[in-house]
């Protein structure tokens, strides 16, 4: 539980005392007037017990509830520690609850920066807020002396000029000069509403006194009383449900006056009684998180604050370690102002802040980043770091580079299952899955040993990544349940929302379209949510493929757009690459010409290169042959060439889906009154079996075979000999496709229609495949320039039968130098 706009700590005594502004003495009436002539900044200070915190609290709520809107304002309760209070560690509270937990981009890059900067980067957008808004700005526990100085010059900083006010609470009033403030001194205390405690309000206070946490609630007090091996007598906890006996507890002591209360269901201890802190029960405190015996999400930052606590007093080791166990609530929006207040704190506590180095990286990564993330992966050595290394090298979209930095990491006994999901996880990027399923079931096995419940969820995660990769997508529904489920046990919501979207995804691939776009703006919704951009990128491209698939390619287009932009932002290079080569297909590229389209695809290509994918050059190789043809952009032997470099790099990472595809294109392409048909936008993100098919998005198999002329030699001159290939090819599913060795013999003549020659005159033998032996090979000599014509005939040498002829046409130009010896048909025939 974060701020709550407009939160309070309760007025205990709510019908004692003043109940309207215009009860309260002068100043402090003038102090809430808004538009009045007061100065903008009021000193409550007394000595302690005297009720200052009480007092401020009844302000803050008359000047919250006033009875007409125009004198109200919005308060900002900022509870300040012992630890807690320069003017940066302030300003984070301040802001997170002025943006109500929003951050601008601004802020996320600030993870990575040096802590010194931190604090003129808050100061403007707090000021921005309280131009807008009348706000009250509550500092509760003003430090005495210097420190509080400071504080109440950056007050003045952050409403100067505006409507706004801070009632700044402390014990004696501070000297700051050139700041507009007044001074009112609290002299009597009010009467507690409730003198009597229970036996367990006694002990949890008394735990409270030798803990000395900034604050607490009912999880971590729990947790405090049954720390160190000795129960408390009564207390029973289950998983996230602290008794209520506790919460109780807590609320008699804020009431009897012994705890102040920070946030809604947060308390510390009121100033007086604090004395030193017990070193052994932070010890038991960070055992227990470290030991999973308190569920860290509960109290997140009472174990923050431990950490810092810890750096100070020179316990490294174990301010070390848990940065790991509270990864999920220091990653991603919901966890940037508390890793930047940890950031801050051990800054300030030992001037270095490189323990939590790795996690801020790793936030970076999170947010969409991955860039600077590298840059600071980089000034690190450890195997942890270098795991992490390659996982954001894949988010950079860099999938070459995040293989080779893998492959540079000793194996381990147990493996590591970081390394192995990490390493599938990139293979199925690439779309070259072999071996990837035993890599992922190697993985699951070693994250159960080694008891690594994230890891696991991962490793489920990709696995599930893969069966919908596979066709399976029954079983890919089910992985990616599980591993949903693990994550939101973990309060893992990055995992949470990556899985949501591979999920809306295999609902596209089921065809279930309004299933999938429901799923897909939940993810999206998540992604927003935890300020990834990266994954907001992904979901669009995702969000494409769903509109694409029900037939709205219209509203395809602008969300194609959206991928592309969020996807270069970030940059992810394949996400980027896979967003421009679906754009260059959709309705948009109907409104500019081939040329513009080609460019698209050529740009796609580059990065599918950079990133090192070649499923996505295979593609992007078939799609521009389409383009290249059907456009008229280049001659037809040229097309050809692309279809076969297409079918030849499905081929070598064992894509039949893709094979096939290029294979029918590549046949259909040519035919007489023929043009490339468009291809789902789906049928890349499958990847059968070996042996097996996916109908819905494979092209119809076709029975025919077809005749394929290749001129090598495109240089003809009168006289000049060049050389002319013929195969006969047959299509998908065509009896003679499969690579049998009784394959029919067959007869090829050539036959010229103009001033030519060709040789031989007879006809040769061939077998119907696309390989160079199989076929047959002519010289065709022109005896003049000008369009020239040939016929080939083909036939069944067992019954003579003619199966096909075809006729082509070769354009020779004038030669000014006659035969080249080279091309002459004698050297021909010789080579």
């Amino acid at each position: 539980m974060g701020y709550v706009e407009g939160w309070l700590p309760e007025d205990l005594a709510p019908f004692d005392g003043p109940r309207e502004v215009g009860e309260l003495p002068d100043a402090l009436h003038v102090f809430l007037r808004p538009g009045g002539e007061s100065l903008p900044i009021l000193e409550l200070y007394g000595a302690p017990g005297a009720g200052t915190y009480q007092q401020a609290v009844r302000l803050a709520h008359l000047a919250r509830d006033a009875g007409e809107e125009t004198a109200r304002f919005t308060p900002c309760w900022v509870p300040l520690g012992a630890a807690g209070a320069t003017p940066d560690l302030v300003l984070l509270p301040l802001l997170e609850q002025l943006l109500d937990g929003r951050p601008p981009q601004s802020l996320y890059r600030l993870v990575l920066a040096e802590p010194a900067a931190l604090e003129e980067a808050l100061i403007w957008p707090c000021r921005d807020v309280l131009l807008q808004r009348r706000h009250l700005v509550v500092l509760d526990g003003l430090p005495a002396g210097a420190a509080g100085a400071d504080l109440l010059r950056l007050a003045h900083r952050l409403v100067q000029g505006t409507d706004s006010r801070v009632l700044a609470v402390s014990e004696a009033v501070h000297e700051a000069p050139k700041v507009p403030l007044v001074a009112y001194e609290v002299t009597d205390a009010p009467e507690s509403r409730t003198t009597e405690t229970s036996p367990l309000a006694q002990a949890l206070l008394k735990s409270l006194e030798r803990w000395q946490g900034y604050e607490v609630n009912a999880e971590v007090a729990t947790t405090l009383l049954t720390t160190g091996g000795r129960p408390l007598s009564g207390i029973r906890t289950t998983a996230r449900r602290p008794p209520s006996g506790i919460r109780r507890a807590l609320r008699e002591l804020y009431a009897s006056g012994q705890l102040q209360e920070t946030r809604q269901e947060r308390y510390r201890l009121r100033p007086a009684p604090r004395t030193d802190a017990r070193t052994r029960l932070y010890i038991d405190l960070a055992t227990a998180v470290l030991d999973g015996f308190t569920d860290p999400r509960d109290g997140t930052d009472a174990y923050v604050d431990l950490m810092t606590r810890f750096s100070r007093a020179g316990a490294d080791e174990v301010a070390a370690a848990l940065p790991d166990r509270l990864e999920h609530q220091l990653v991603g929006r919901q966890g940037l102002f508390r890793l930047l207040r940890l950031k801050q704190s051990f800054w300030h506590a030992t001037g270095d802040w490189e323990p939590l180095k790795l996690t801020a990286a790793i936030s970076a990564r999170e947010f969409g980043r991955p860039l600077p993330a590298l840059e600071t992966l980089a000034t690190l050595d450890s195997p942890r770091t270098t795991v992490h290394k390659a996982i954001t090298l894949r988010h950079a979209g860099h999938l070459r580079e995040a293989v080779a930095t893998l492959d540079a990491i000793p194996d381990s006994v147990p493996p590591d299952g970081w390394v192995l999901h990490t390493r599938a996880a990139v293979q199925c990027d690439m779309g070259e899955l072999r071996g990837a399923e035993r890599l992922l079931r190697s993985a699951v096995e070693s994250h159960q040993v080694r008891g690594d419940a994230q890891g696991e969820a991962w490793a489920i995660h990709h696995y599930g990544r893969l069966r919908m990769v596979r066709g399976d997508l029954e079983e890919a529904q089910k992985r990616l349940e599980a591993a949903r489920h693990m994550f939101m046990e973990l309060g893992d919501r990055q995992g949470q929302a990556w899985t949501e979207t591979e999920l809306g995804r295999n609902q596209v691939l089921f065809g279930s379209h309004a299933e999938a776009l429901h799923q897909l703006h939940k993810a999206l919704g998540l992604h927003l949510a935890n300020g990834d951009a990266r994954g907001k990128g992904w979901t669009y491209l995702y969000l494409v493929l769903a509109h694409d698939a029900s037939g709205d390619r219209e509203g395809a287009t602008p969300l194609a757009r959206m991928a592309e932009q969020e996807l270069s932002d970030v940059p992810d290079q394949l996400g980027h690459a896979w967003a421009q080569h679906c754009r260059a297909l959709l309705p948009v590229a109907g409104l500019a010409t081939p040329r513009t389209q080609e460019a698209q695809l050529q740009a796609a290509m580059g990065r599918f290169q950079q990133s090192g994918c070649r499923h996505g050059q295979a593609w992007n190789t078939l799609e521009l042959a389409n383009l290249w043809l059907g456009d008229g952009l280049i001659w037809e032997s040229a097309a050809a060439g692309l279809y076969r470099n297409a079918q030849r790099q499905f081929e070598a990472i064992g894509d039949p889906c893709g094979e096939e595809w290029a294979m029918s294109l590549r046949w259909s392409a040519f035919r007489p009154g023929s043009r490339p048909q468009g291809i789902p936008l789906t049928a890349r993100h499958l990847i059968p079996e070996p042996g097996t098919r996916a109908d819905n998005l494979t092209p119809s198999p076709t029975p025919l075979s077809h005749i394929r002329l290749t001129l090598l030699d495109d240089d003809s001159t009168p006289g000049t000999a060049s050389r002319i290939t013929l195969h006969v090819d047959p299509g998908p599913r065509h009896p003679w496709s499969a690579p049998t060795s009784d394959l029919p013999w067959l007869t090829a003549r050539a036959t010229p229609l103009t001033a030519a020659d060709v040789e031989p005159v007879h006809a040769l033998t061939l077998k119907p495949s696309s390989q160079d032996p199989d076929g047959a090979e002519f010289l065709f000599t022109p005896r003049r320039a000008g369009r020239h014509r040939l016929l080939f005939t083909v036939e069944d040498s067992a019954t003579a039968t003619v199966l096909q002829q075809v006729e082509t046409y070769i354009d020779v130009p004038d030669g000014e130098s006659g035969p080249q010896d080279a091309l002459s048909p004698e050297a021909l025939r010789r080579a």
